[in-house]
């Protein structure tokens, strides 16, 4: 087209069947020669049919000096489609093409070796960036394979061919997943190079996940690297290496190879041609062999080896980076990484173990029973209140509702802060003889709350919540001396959304549900000092117990149940200001005998958790009957830990009486 006013962009061309003979399949093109123009945001889809021409998304070609900038356009080739000549996401002669892409699924694209497959292209004066080329199946033979290009143009006064000499070619990819491709892969060219330019192509990409490459893989590449000045066009381009692939030619121009996954057993990289090459100027890329996540090796022993590049590696002289080999989230084999003669080799110093982080997982577990530890201590008071003298209507019956939370430090080996908000409603009934009170009822119990591990080095999140009932009763002679109980059960719910990851830094989240019932009986007298002060000796035993859950995450992990067994011995002194307002402290010491989580991490067990332990328990409140024919009686709590556990916790409860 020729002096368009407007800019081709937003177009959709889809083609789903027939034959293109004479021509290509254009999303947008424009070619003016008095004014800038851009091409953007473009699609053409291509799912059958055959197409003998080019396919390009969008193009902007000015014959004058400005910029003709070409931006997020998409080639997408899928299905049956045949297409027989070139593929570029974009196309610009005097500008910047940015962020263009093609991605391949299916169909035929086969150009006999002899064409290119390209994200982006800027022909004279501009830039190729960010541009993208995925191919995930399909079947692939052309020439090149490029991320991004930069090429040339013609002078239109006198027919000369206009080389791009100054832009650069960069942050481009060429990702190739699953797939097998016949061509020279390049994460970004100049063409050609006959001149010594200031051009660069550095700073790409090229990504290899289980694919096999008959032909070379360039991290930058240019048609003549031997003129002076094109030392810099392989500055900084990375390739990444997942799963098993296999490349026949040579591989070269990269400042970087991340080893990013493999199969123990299985190379990451085969290497049947020309192998790892010294690059344009001189120098090895660095191997970076210290994050590896390698499946398949639960029966690894000290001194078992697999090879991580098979062939190349005999001229090799760069820096290889070493470390342990890690599978998921789960296990990881200490050992290093070095070259064996023409290959890369990595060797065991020790039997499989699992990872360290694997130990946030038990300590999550250790969180459920932390919260329904703190559900303990308003079980505790439901009782209480609901007995209390003067809290029962004139027809026995009394409401109790509770709430509360706070924060605490729970040592387990490493040590976890949590962060509880807890909730009762209870209904009981009060009967009083002459030498006797009985007062008994039901409770719907409820607690919520999130933590943080601190594991050494090792940091995670994750959220907990239960949700159950019961019922509890107790009894108490006149003289003061009490015996109460309570039954509970129901299901804890853990949500872990930041405590495991893979060595590549991948999180993992799990969801977890259980079981959890428990039990506690207390004994103790109430002693009255004076009219107005009451002394509550008392000792009290909590049993909980979770339930043992499976999960996924990274690997296969199984948790064992969690037991908490806790005996608490204390004193509270209440001192009645009025009839309306009492106020009251105590203190306590408990010791838990259980708190121990373990489980095992893809059969191998994971380095157990455990809150057993003393803490002392203080506690202060008071509690006040707001008018005189007011039917609530209201409490005030607040109780601090030290010792196991440490922290501070807080409530506001109500006693309804009709």
């Amino acid at each position: 087209m020729s002096d368009w006013s407007g800019d081709p962009n937003n177009n959709t061309v889809t083609m789903t069947g027939g034959n293109i003979t004479y021509g290509g399949v254009f999303g947008a093109y424009i070619e003016n020669e008095t004014s800038v123009q851009s091409a953007t945001g473009n699609q053409v889809n291509v799912s059958g049919g055959t197409i003998e021409g080019n396919v390009l998304a969008g193009a902007a070609v000015y014959r004058g000096a400005g910029n003709n900038n070409v931006e997020n356009n998409t080639v997408t080739v899928s299905g049956t489609a045949a297409i027989k000549v070139d593929i570029y996401g974009a196309l610009t002669s005097n500008g910047t093409a940015n962020n263009n892409h093609v991605l391949i699924t299916g169909g035929n694209v086969n150009n006999n070796g002899s064409r290119r497959i390209c994200g982006g292209l800027s022909n004279y004066g501009g830039d190729a960036t960010n541009n993208t080329v995925t191919i995930s199946g399909g079947t692939v033979n052309v020439g090149s394979i490029i991320g991004g290009s930069l090429g040339e143009t013609i002078d239109w006064t006198t027919g000369d061919p206009l080389y791009n000499l100054t832009g650069k070619a960069t942050g481009n990819q060429v990702i190739i997943n699953g797939a097998s491709v016949k061509a020279d892969i390049k994460g970004g060219w100049r063409m050609p190079a006959d001149y010594d330019a200031s051009a660069a192509v550095t700073g790409n990409i090229v990504t290899l996940n289980g694919a096999t490459v008959t032909g070379r893989v360039f991290g930058g590449y240019c048609n003549n690297d031997n003129y002076n000045g094109a030392v810099d066009i392989v500055t900084g381009n990375t390739l990444n290496l997942s799963g098993a692939n296999t490349v026949s030619g040579m591989v070269k121009n990269f400042e970087t190879i991340n080893i990013k996954s493999a199969t123990w057993g299985t190379p990451a990289l085969t290497l049947a041609g020309d192998g790892i090459l010294a690059n344009t100027g001189g120098g090895y890329p660095t191997i970076n062999a210290n994050a590896v996540n390698v499946s398949g090796v639960a029966n690894v022993k000290a001194g078992h080896t697999t090879k991580l590049i098979e062939g190349g590696m005999g001229a090799y002289a760069g820096t290889i980076a070493s470390g342990p080999l890690k599978s998921g989230s789960t296990l990881e084999v200490p050992g290093t990484t070095a070259k064996s003669g023409n290959d890369l080799v990595f060797t065991a110093s020790g039997d499989v173990q699992v990872q360290e982080q694997t130990h946030n997982t038990v300590m999550g577990a250790e969180v459920g029973m932390a919260a329904l530890s703190a559900g303990n201590d308003f079980v505790g008071a439901a009782t209480e209140g609901l007995a209390m003298a003067g809290n029962a209507g004139a027809d026995g019956l009394a409401t109790y509702a509770n709430m509360g939370g706070g924060s605490m430090n729970v040592e387990t080996g490493s040590h976890v802060k949590t962060h509880t908000w807890n909730a009762i409603l209870a209904l009981g009934h009060k009967n009083e003889k002459k030498l006797s009170t009985t007062e008994y009822g039901a409770f719907f119990e409820y607690g919520t709350g999130n933590y943080t591990t601190f594991n050494g080095a090792e940091r995670g999140d994750g959220s907990t919540h239960y949700t159950g009932g019961g019922i509890l009763g107790k009894w108490q002679k006149n003289n003061g001396f009490y015996v109460e109980g309570s039954l509970r059960a129901g299901s804890i719910h853990d949500d872990a959304t930041n405590v495991l990851r893979d060595v590549n830094g991948n999180p993992y989240s799990y969801d977890t549900d259980a079981t959890y019932w428990g039990a506690h009986i207390g004994v103790g007298r109430e002693i009255k000092l004076n009219k107005t002060d009451i002394l509550d000796l008392y000792a009290k035993y909590f049993y909980n117990h979770r339930g043992s859950v499976s999960f996924d995450a990274g690997g296969h992990y199984d948790l064992d149940a969690v037991e908490s067994s806790v005996l608490r011995i204390g004193t509270r002194y209440t001192v009645k200001k009025n009839d309306k307002v009492n106020f009251y402290g105590g203190l306590a010491l408990e010791h838990e005998f259980c708190g121990r989580a373990a489980g095992t991490a893809d059969g191998v067990a994971i380095r157990g958790a455990d809150i057993s332990g003393t803490s002392v328990r203080g506690e202060i409140g008071a509690t006040f009957q707001p008018g005189d024919n007011s039917p609530v009686t209201l409490d005030l709590n607040l109780s601090g830990f030290a010792g196991k556990k440490r922290g501070l916790t807080g409530g506001l409860s109500a006693v309804f009486h009709f």
